[in-house]
């Protein structure tokens, strides 16, 4: 086996533009379940604060509902500004990207794999890791490619490669690094 393998990507802006949508929405899942879990909430506490049930008789703990009530409401405004917020910067940053990468299309894009490390590089950066640094992650057709303890990440489907290099770049994370569940 030699000592390295070099996997040559294909630039496609529209599958560039797809893997970038997924990981932001990917990486907001969890704050939108949080975004669910208050309004439940802001619901229940409005519910037993403004239409308290006779049975129930709440009282002057009514008024903390309120409160609280009004506290949730705020909470699920600041979610939802910071996701549309962050979807406006993430969009404009794709199309940047993308603007760059095109603009620096004669450039080749790859992975080299080695033994004993990674490298990705792309016309705008090149990223080299250790295994021991490196996790993968499959979530449908997407490969999430975490390096550098998972600050860096990239994103993968198998239309980017050519033949079997997918299948490659796969038996290679499956042997060196880490699954991640």
């Amino acid at each position: 086996m030699d000592d390295s393998i070099k996997l040559q990507l294909y630039f496609n802006e529209n599958i560039e533009r797809e893997n970038q949508k997924f990981f932001f929405q990917y990486t907001w899942k969890k704050h939108l379940v949080e975004l669910k879990k208050a309004i439940i909430y802001a619901v229940l506490f409005m519910a037993l604060g403004f239409f308290p049930l006779k049975s129930l008789n709440l009282g002057p703990v009514s008024v903390i509902f309120k409160y609280g009530s009004f506290l949730f409401a705020g909470y699920i405004f600041l979610l939802l500004y910071q996701y549309f917020s962050a979807k406006n910067k993430t969009i404009n940053l794709i199309e940047e990207q993308i603007e760059n990468l095109r603009n620096k299309h004669a450039e080749i894009s790859f992975i080299t794999l080695h033994k004993d490390s990674i490298t990705v590089k792309n016309p705008l950066n090149t990223i080299n890791c250790v295994w021991e640094k490196t996790h993968y992650k499959m979530v449908n057709q997407y490969l999430i490619l975490n390096m550098v303890n998972k600050n860096i990440n990239f994103i993968f489907t198998e239309p980017e490669f050519k033949k079997n290099e997918y299948k490659i770049l796969l038996d290679f994370l499956q042997q060196y690094s880490r699954k991640e569940k």
